[in-house]
């Protein structure tokens, strides 16, 4: 067995230092991996963070754009959309009124001959209290 040993010592040193290297290399590359995998997702982290501010920002401001507009272009009631007499195009172009919310409108105002006051719409179904404050400041039930 020493023969053995003597004669081919070197080959078996060899591939140690072959085994020790490649295992050395391949703990290197997965902690170099998991960094880089870390880095992508604190980036993504991030990203979805200014993302998110983002899109609070647009939305406020085009809140306080679109109500300025409304309160502006409707000042002299001109431009409200008469609920009672309205197509279901007009209708339609609503918030949240779709073309079968504006065909449910229509047959209420058929069949309780129109609207007595704006706060009526409520009474439609899918129409509640938020969906109302959108559309408040658009419709009128005429004089």
């Amino acid at each position: 067995m020493n023969d053995f040993i003597e004669r081919y010592r070197w080959f078996i040193l060899g591939s140690l230092i072959v085994i020790i290297i490649v295992g050395i290399s391949v703990i290197v590359w997965d902690r170099q991996s998991r960094n880089k995998t870390n880095t992508e997702n604190q980036t993504i982290v991030e990203l979805q963070k200014q993302n998110n501010l983002l899109r609070e920002q647009l939305s406020s401001q085009s809140s306080t754009q679109v109500a300025g507009a409304v309160s502006e272009k409707n000042a002299d009631n001109s431009d409200l959309i008469n609920i009672n007499t309205a197509s279901a195009d007009e209708l339609d172009k609503l918030p949240n009124i779709g073309p079968a919310r504006a065909a449910d409108i229509i047959s209420y105002r058929e069949e309780n001959g129109g609207f007595k006051s704006i706060e009526e719409l409520k009474n439609i179904s899918g129409i509640g209290d938020k969906t109302f404050e959108e559309m408040k400041d658009l419709i009128t039930v005429g004089e």
